[in-house]
């Protein structure tokens, strides 16, 4: 998916598209859209892809996520809504899309932020108003000020929980590398196959032939 794009003038969705209207209809009932908003931003959502959340706001900055202070702010973009437009942020079950509204649809511009990349997120007040922080390879600084303080966090605790989930999975699957690292190593197996020698359960010819089939192996 593209990160950062305007509205890319994509074919108009079919009739069978339908279903995506049908999928999102409950969560964009209640966003206050007109007809041609909302289906701009239905034709950005993948078929099977839902809307959890949707926050309103002014303006997003963004930067690279370089230690050195100096480097970020000469990397820092900012994204504004047009005057009497809203920025929003909108929470699926896979990603943000951050919608920059301006006066016509076929102008707006939208960036995917897919929860693969997040590596931390927060829900902070800045200046009197909330905003959501989002860091991975890109720190996202979303202006979520314009959304109920409930709604925005309830959209943070459903990004936390994703999140705690990702990082989960990813220490699960790093440990079980590192095991199988450690069990294919031929010096590990070279020393335990010695202690198996000297407690008597192999024949030094048996140890021989292992240790020579380790040793080619280093």
């Amino acid at each position: 998916m593209p990160t950062d794009d305007r509205t890319d003038g994509r074919d108009a969705p079919e009739a069978g598209d339908d279903v995506l209207a049908e999928q999102a209809a409950d969560a964009i009932e209640c966003i206050d859209l007109d007809e041609a908003d909302r289906r701009a931003l239905l034709e950005r959502l993948d078929v099977d892809e839902q809307i959890q959340h949707v926050l309103r706001g002014r303006l997003m900055d963004y930067e690279t996520d370089d230690p050195d202070r100096e480097r970020r702010e000469e990397s820092r973009t900012r994204k504004m809504a047009s005057h009497g437009r809203d920025l929003l942020t909108v929470v699926t079950t896979r990603r943000l899309l951050v919608v920059v509204q301006r006066q016509s649809p076929d102008d707006h511009e939208y960036r995917s932020i897919a929860d693969d990349d997040i590596t931390a997120v927060s829900l902070e007040t800045a200046n009197g108003n909330q905003r959501l922080v989002i860091r991975g390879a890109t720190r996202y600084y979303i202006d979520v000020g314009r959304s109920p303080t409930d709604v925005a966090s309830a959209a943070y605790a459903q990004l936390r929980k994703r999140l705690d989930i990702q990082l989960t999975a990813e220490q699960s699957t790093d440990a079980t590398s590192a095991a199988e690292q450690s069990d294919d190593d031929p010096l590990e197996r070279l020393e335990r196959l010695a202690t198996l020698f000297e407690q008597g359960h192999l024949t030094e010819r048996e140890f021989e032939a292992k240790k020579r089939e380790l040793l080619d192996r280093i």
